[in-house]
């Protein structure tokens, strides 16, 4: 069991696997994230998911279960986004088939709200960081894929008291080693950064 202050600044990270294409952007920037955040002092559990709705909750809640981090941000990949958008609407439906072809179908959680939406504070770090330079945008459509469900699951876990923030950031779409996934990676990292040691 951590201390405090070791939980304080600790961040479950997670990205998804291929499915439609081979590479997934979001695997690329999130090792690059973790990285980073861990060069800077805070303690990442990073993981990457498979797109499969029957196992992705069961991996987002281990990760709470097993590590009881301060926050959880889950990352994936937008093919119609130009820099990374900070999520800030999570839906209770679910769509398309997963990586095995089984239908995503009803809500993400029986009886669960319709909607769920972000903290203010996400809002509030995101301009700020903004402001100082970072290329990270906002979105109020996570889609209702996986990315989704993913997002309305990490909300449930700070409904919950688990963590004390929760998040996800879509990355857009780019080739293996493109040289802006750096970039990315840097925005999301001065993000979540500032998530955990300034709100």
């Amino acid at each position: 069991m951590m201390n405090e202050s070791e939980a304080e600044r600790s961040v479950a990270l997670t990205a998804y696997g291929p499915f439609v294409r081979e590479h997934n952007s979001s695997m690329e920037v999130g090792r690059q994230v973790a990285d980073l955040l861990e060069q800077a002092g805070v303690r990442v559990i990073y993981r990457e998911i498979e797109t499969s709705w029957t196992t992705f909750a069961q991996h987002l809640g281990a990760l709470i279960d097993d590590y009881h981090p301060e926050a959880i941000i889950s990352l994936g990949e937008r093919p119609d986004v130009d820099e990374p958008v900070v999520e800030l609407v999570a839906k209770n439906e679910r769509h398309k088939d997963d990586i095995h072809g089984t239908p995503g179908e009803g809500p993400v959680v029986d009886g669960g709200p319709t909607v769920r939406n972000a903290s203010e504070e996400m809002s509030r770090v995101q301009q700020a960081v903004r402001a100082r330079g970072a290329r990270i945008g906002l979105s109020q459509d996570a889609g209702k894929y996986l990315c989704n469900a993913a997002w309305y699951t990490n909300l449930g876990f700070r409904e919950a008291g688990k963590v004390r923030h929760a998040g996800f950031i879509h990355v857009p779409s780019r080739d293996e080693n493109d040289p802006q996934t750096a970039q990315d990676a840097q925005s999301i990292a001065g993000y979540i950064g500032a998530l955990v040691t300034d709100s």
